[in-house]
């Protein structure tokens, strides 16, 4: 018998349910503005500028976030789709938002601000917003963990997530016809451990409880079985089926149990969340200890080598998002590539340019 430890993650996305739903992603997306307001408002406050730029500069990041990060999804990552289903672009709340798109359309949106309100080098807006950005990508990866999203790749770790929502959720999608709903579905752990693809799978007993008047019979479970089995191991995200057997599955008062092997999982959303963390800290300390926003164009380049030099590094464990080769980095580790050199450039520039005046524009 081996022992598998692993962190079971059921958490439903919604927070609330009722007239209108509240998702925890969209409640923590809306904090990471209040805060950022917050903080760009302490910091315009430091540097005595005018309380109009305020509200201006909140409202040009906030359209060119969400622009920026759904434009870029849709041209960066399934462009095909997209140009063929144009409406589908508006549909943000069915997801699909990317970083990458979001600093394109910021860094435009902030050169646009600095010509027509601030009339100061867009660097001078760039080192401020970077700080509340960072806070943001922290709370927005949480999020994508409440969503069960952005899975890293399979692992025996004990800190690997067995995102047990979804699993339950893909059953009683693929069972709705009979009218089950996650309620319905219930995956208990065992201890036990099973040596599949050269690797150890623990094994989870599930339990499907049936409405009464539906009549269970054998081909429903082994209609189950055909779409969960072991050759679909690496198509199916969070579990998958082992063969059946005379005990397995037991039908019996209109419940179906069988045993499944789950897929733990790195859970790269909170890797990538404790990362973003950091660098706000990093950030907000030069800001207000060190002053580095005396130096132009220092926290802005930072902010870049930083968070896209770790969603490099993490993207080695994240499961693959779009398909390409194994062999070689995927779409966001090649937009993440120039993100890093132009930030290299901005620190070198500040730190030989220490004197450069804070208030020159471009």
């Amino acid at each position: 018998m081996n022992q598998f430890l692993y962190i079971s993650w059921n958490v439903d996305p919604n927070l609330y349910e009722g007239f209108v739903t509240l998702r925890y992603y969209s409640l923590l997306f809306g904090i990471s503005f209040f805060l950022g307001y917050y903080l760009i408002k302490k910091m315009f406050s430091h540097e005595k500028c005018p309380e109009e730029w305020l509200d201006k500069i909140l409202i040009y990041t906030v359209i060119a976030t969400v622009i920026g990060a759904r434009l870029g999804h849709v041209l960066f990552y399934d462009p095909g789709h997209y140009l063929s289903n144009p409406i589908e672009i508006l549909k943000i709340w069915e997801g699909g938002l990317a970083s990458h798109g979001a600093a394109i359309a910021i860094i435009i949106a902030l050169w646009i601000y600095s010509k027509k309100v601030s009339k100061k080098s867009v660097l001078w807006s760039l080192d401020k917003v970077v700080v509340t950005v960072a806070i943001a990508a922290c709370l927005i990866r949480v999020g994508n963990l409440m969503n069960s999203e952005i899975i890293g790749t399979k692992s025996s770790s004990e800190s690997a997530f067995f995102f047990q929502y979804n699993a339950e959720r893909s059953i009683a999608g693929y069972f709705s016809p009979y009218g089950l709903t996650n309620d319905d579905i219930d995956i208990k752990p065992i201890s036990d451990a099973k040596m599949l693809d050269g690797f150890n799978y623990p094994l989870a007993a599930l339990s499907i409880s049936f409405p009464n008047e539906i009549k269970l019979s054998k081909a429903i479970s082994q209609s189950f079985y055909n779409e969960y089995d072991s050759n679909y191991l690496e198509s199916e995200e969070h579990f998958f089926t082992l063969p059946s057997n005379e005990s397995n599955p037991v039908i019996k008062d209109n419940v179906f149990t069988t045993t499944i092997a789950i897929i733990p999982r790195i859970p790269t959303q909170l890797i990538e969340a404790g990362c973003n963390l950091f660098i706000f800290l990093l950030l907000f300390w030069g800001y207000w200890k060190k002053k580095w926003h005396e130096m132009q164009g220092l926290l802005f380049g930072a902010f870049l080598i930083l968070l896209f030099g770790a969603r490099f590094i993490i993207e080695f464990w994240k499961e693959h998002q779009t398909l390409h080769d194994e062999n070689s980095i995927n779409m966001g580790q090649w937009l993440s590539i120039p993100a890093i050199l132009v930030g290299l450039f901005f620190v070198i520039r500040a730190l030989k340019n220490k004197n450069h005046k804070i208030d020159e524009a471009n």
